[in-house]
């Protein structure tokens, strides 16, 4: 079955912008499985419910597990594959003789579940862990911008990078929001009476929406932004 393997940050982005109740017609109209790996379910679930930080949005995360949102995997082959990974790209950077450790076991667990499942796409956010499947190289000049040294880069790791990576897709919760605004998913914040009264809802909605997931970490230009608004209103008329 076809399958979308999700990572932490956009879950967190959707529930804590009460989004997270979109998933499940969501997952309808895509026809498969909505799938959380293990480094992932500790990130929004087991960490967070033992302490104080989104220990409410854990408790969020969890119904949808129960009610069938999403899925649970957990396999050996995905935690080596995501070991492999994740010591490759920790290993690929360097500044001052030292390796820069650039992603997490969690964003790891979501490509090597992906690649096993061979996934439609995964969902993520962050901007490091698209740019590592996508563009691995310009992950050098981001760090050089930001460390303002020199950047050196394992040629070799990189290969390696791109073979166990190909074919891997990349949506974002901003992508996401667009398709259930354009399901009619988000329909129901919309209400009626009120249209008459404030121009343009239905774009405001889109625009508001895709606002607060960037505003809440998701790696999105304005210009993106704006290029989505367009297409959608384009689809409405």
């Amino acid at each position: 079955m076809k399958s979308l393997i999700f990572d932490s940050g956009p879950v967190i982005s959707l529930t804590l912008n009460n989004l997270l109740w979109t998933l499940s017609p969501l997952k309808k109209h895509f026809g498969g499985s909505f799938i959380i790996p293990e480094g992932v379910k500790y990130e929004l679930i087991d960490s967070p419910l033992s302490s104080k930080k989104f220990k409410l949005e854990a408790l969020q995360v969890l119904r949808e597990i129960y009610s069938g949102t999403f899925d649970l995997v957990k396999s050996e082959n995905i935690r080596y594959l995501s070991h492999r990974i994740m010591n490759l790209a920790n290993h690929t950077f360097k500044a001052y003789d030292s390796d820069i450790a650039i992603v997490h076991i969690g964003e790891m667990d979501v490509l090597a579940a992906a690649k096993i499942l061979k996934s439609k796409a995964v969902v993520i956010d962050e901007r490091t862990t698209r740019l590592l499947i996508e563009d691995p190289v310009s992950i050098a000049r981001h760090l050089q911008s930001k460390l303002h040294t020199h950047i050196s880069i394992d040629e070799d790791n990189i290969r390696l990078l791109k073979r166990e990576l190909s074919g891997v897709k990349v949506i974002r919760s901003v992508e996401l929001m667009s398709l259930a605004y354009e399901f009619h998913i988000l329909d129901k914040l919309i209400i009626p009476q009120e249209q008459n009264v404030y121009r343009n809802l239905k774009s405001t909605l889109l625009d508001a929406v895709l606002w607060s997931l960037k505003l809440g970490g998701c790696a999105v230009s304005d210009e993106e932004i704006d290029k989505l608004i367009s297409l959608e209103l384009k689809r409405k008329r």
